[in-house]
Order: C-alpha cells, then sequence, then structure tokens
C-alpha cells in the first residue's frame, strides 16, 4: 500500500509507528515541507496519515486535498490534545488518539481500517438495456454511471438484513 505521512512536530513514539509500517512492506513517502511535488503525492498514495497534535494550515490542506481526491485519511493526534473538532466529518476520514506506548498497536489498526475502505477496480458487462438506463440516468441525475451503480448497491447493502447480520 502506498502510504504517505504528513506531520509538523514528529513525536518519537510516531516515527516509531512510521518505521513498523515500512516493515510491513508498505511503500511509505513522508512529506516534510509545503511544496508543489505534494499534490503529486497525494494523487499517488492510497492513505494519507497524518499526524495533527501540532494542526496547521499546511496539514488541513493535504487532508482536504486528499479527501478530495477520494483518499481515506488517518488523523492521528496524542490523546491529551482535541485537534479533531476542528476536522471535517468525512467517511473518508478516522480519527485515531495515541501515546508513547501504543502508537504500533493503533497504526496497525488504523491501516486494517483503511484497507476495508480502499476502492477497488471492478468490470461489469452490462445488457444494452441496462446500459440506455445508466445513459439515461447519468445524464438526468448528472451522475457518472459507476456512481449510480455504486448507489444501488450500497442501498442494497443496508437492506439486505442478512448481510448486515454476517457483517455484525
Amino acid at each position: 500500500m502506498k502510504i504517505l505521512i504528513s506531520a509538523t512536530d514528529v513525536k518519537t513514539s510516531f516515527n516509531e509507528g512510521v518505521e513498523y509500517l515500512k516493515k510491513l512492506g508498505h511503500n511509505v513517502n513522508i512529506i516534510d515541507k509545503l511544496s508543489e511535488k505534494n499534490d503529486k503525492l497525494i494523487k499517488d498514495c492510497d492513505v494519507l496519515i497524518t499526524e495533527i497534535s501540532a494542526l496547521n494550515y499546511r496539514q488541513g490542506f493535504e487532508i482536504a486535498r486528499a479527501l478530495d481526491e477520494k483518499k481515506v485519511v488517518i488523523a492521528m493526534e496524542d490523546d491529551a490534545l482535541n485537534n479533531f473538532k476542528d476536522l471535517p466529518k468525512n467517511k473518508s476520514l478516522a480519527t485515531k488518539k495515541y501515546n508513547n506506548t501504543n502508537v504500533v498497536s493503533i497504526l496497525e489498526k488504523a491501516i486494517k481500517e483503511a484497507e476495508r475502505k480502499l476502492d477497488s477496480k471492478f468490470i461489469l458487462i452490462i445488457s444494452p438495456e441496462i446500459d440506455r438506463y445508466l445513459e439515461w440516468a447519468g445524464q438526468t441525475k448528472r451522475m457518472h454511471k459507476a456512481q449510480i451503480v455504486r448507489n444501488a448497491v450500497e442501498q442494497m447493502i443496508k437492506k439486505d438484513k442478512e448481510y448486515q447480520d454476517y457483517i455484525g
């Protein structure tokens, strides 16, 4: 997984967590300052992990940019602070508290959660009738065909009691 790390005042314990991600085999890049290359790094990553104990405008921009690119964002802060109130509500944004003793386990759980949120590509062969409907609905509702299909499947997931029982 391509992981991008953004932090201003990085604590030793957080660095231990980042090193652990590298040992697991993840491709980890670190943003160290405001730069034009950061936009490309955000576009190319799967997950942005940002340490926001010293939250600043640059990190706010990076979080917003990553969410705009439909990336999963994990915002982490020292458990003695409360910067989460300054973050937007978004299903792709996970907030995690950590301390010196549990940063590795928190990062590990957060990465597993992020993996479940990542989109996957799926090729679907459809009949001409379904294609006509999707073309019409896309133009009428001003949505991409894929979004119409995703919405329909999400509605089915919510209504499927058997599946809801399965996921617990």
